[in-house]
């Protein structure tokens, strides 16, 4: 009975979910003169007097206990380039790490892999994640208050791993560009957050240097450590990329009154990405080409509610949690079966039985700082059969206050020479602690044909500590609430799911 009370008290002991360090763990990176080659051997002589940390501690599946394996990873940075290393340990051999498919952005619990979390504004709540598995293939997404993941942003960057049986190593050499900090003129030192974490999959381990609970993930990034002193340059004067497209269309006809007849029609379309400054990005696009986009998983409804079928256009997946307001699935919080979106993209280019109507035009602003976000969206869609012309404007602002509580609201309006439909939400997340947080949201839509007006809300309370999750969710909807560029699971409801 002796031992079992001592082994009931030390796993309480390390599996509590603690609070961030006091003082911060501190990385200063070393700036050298030359370009290095990514290449996965770390042979240019940089390497050897790069500094060094070390990812020890383990959060999964025994926090707190010392990593498994010895990781380091080390820093340099030039005029041009982040350069990140890491030296892997393992003994499973070269051949055994394990990687199911090298597709991009592939999952992350089935990969050994090496991952780097940058808070670029030290504001402690967002984070840009670059991520390698031991053969190369790239994982990367935003994080916002480790709640909204980006899970589709594709970041520019090279990464080259090496193999051995002792050991893998990956080399990140990460252009400026990619990155995001506040405006600087090349001179001044700047304090950043950043985290290193591993997924060692033979042993389900996930091992960090900052450490946090395991009821977290490393991008918590008030648990982050300090990258001080780094001086990156400033904002190139051009940061442009161009994605044209021809698209020929051939039909053959034979046997009709004049004969064998061919045609040939050309589609040229394209879109522009206006890296504006690291805070700021401009989006245009015209005859939108969606032939790229993933095909939608087959589902047999026989329910009578509507099923959500997600975004897999990639121009509305950039930046999708910034324009994200409401109770799933989109930021993927526990709300029960209710789904409340007051915007939702796929309303943008297809009709109701998900037939493409054409995108003659269309932009996007996003603007993201440490005390605020803002975006807008508008496009033009074309006539389909029996459709107008439409156009869809989105408008969203959050605002940061506190730690890690936030702000915002969100218009959207789809409008045709016939009707106007126009929404309107408030939305707020309030973390209360390291276990506790709030979210919720009010909203408002109206018909400007027939004056109906709906209205929505949800609040939910929200309990995580590392072994028990517990939620609250109220919503709200009303029989005439229709938010024409959003979803709905279910009106005309009052619901609570615990």
């Amino acid at each position: 009975m002796r031992y079992l009370l001592l082994f009931i008290s030390f796993c309480g002991f390390s599996q509590e979910v603690f609070k961030p360090l006091e003082q911060r763990k501190e990385f200063q990176p070393l700036k050298i003169e030359r370009n290095l080659k990514a290449d996965g051997y770390l042979d240019e002589s940089d390497w050897q007097n790069a500094p060094s940390v070390k990812i020890d501690f383990q959060v999964e599946p025994f926090q707190g206990k010392k990593a498994s394996f010895n990781s380091t990873v080390k820093l340099l940075y030039n005029q041009q380039f982040l350069y990140v290393a890491a030296i892997l340990r393992d003994s499973v051999g070269k051949n055994a790490y394990r990687a199911p498919n090298l597709k991009r952005d592939y999952e992350f619990v089935e990969n050994d892999l090496f991952g780097i979390a940058i808070d670029g504004f030290n504001d402690r709540r967002n984070a840009l994640v670059l991520q390698s598995n031991a053969y190369g293939a790239q994982r990367d997404l935003l994080a916002f208050d480790d709640r909204q993941f980006d899970i589709d942003w594709d970041g520019l960057y090279r990464v080259r791993t090496h193999r051995s049986d002792s050991s893998w190593v990956a080399e990140f050499a990460i252009p400026w560009q990619t990155l995001r900090y506040p405006k600087t003129d090349g001179n001044k030192p700047q304090d950043w957050g950043i985290n290193f974490f591993r997924v060692r999959r033979s042993s389900n381990e996930l091992s960090v240097w900052s450490p946090h609970p395991r009821s977290m993930s490393p991008l918590r990034m008030d648990y982050a450590g300090k990258l001080a002193g780094i001086i990156p340059p400033p904002p190139t004067a051009t940061n442009i990329r161009f994605i044209p497209y021809l698209l020929q269309v051939s039909n053959r006809t034979k046997g009709t009154e004049i004969g064998n007849s061919v045609t040939n029609n050309f589609k040229l379309g394209g879109e522009i990405k206006w890296a504006i400054s690291p805070t700021s990005v401009m989006d245009f696009t015209f005859n939108t080409d969606f032939a790229q986009a993933d095909v939608d998983r087959q589902v047999n409804n026989i329910s009578r509610f509507s099923v959500f079928f997600p975004e897999r256009r990639q121009f509305f997946l950039e930046n999708a949690s910034l324009f994200s307001a409401g109770l799933a699935p989109v930021d993927q919080v526990i709300g029960g079966s209710m789904y409340i979106q007051p915007f939702f993209s796929r309303t943008i280019g297809l009709d109701q039985n998900v037939n493409p109507i054409a995108i003659t035009a269309g932009s996007r602003f996003v603007y993201r700082s440490e005390q605020r976000n803002l975006g807008g969206i508008f496009m033009r869609q074309g006539e389909g059969d029996g459709d107008p012309f439409t156009n869809f404007f989105v408008g969203r602002y959050s605002e940061n206050f506190g730690k890690q509580n936030r702000i915002g609201a969100i218009v959207t309006t789809k409008s045709s020479p016939s009707v106007v439909l126009s929404t309107g939400a408030i939305d707020a997340f309030v973390r209360f602690n390291d276990k506790f947080s709030f979210s919720g949201m009010g909203t408002l839509t109206q018909d400007s044909r027939t004056g109906d007006q709906g209205v929505a809300e949800y609040s939910q309370f929200l309990y995580n500590a590392n072994f028990f999750r517990a939620y609250w969710t109220q919503t709200l909807v009303t029989e005439k609430y229709n938010p024409a560029m959003g979803f709905v699971s279910r009106r005309d409801i009052l619901s609570n799911s615990q």
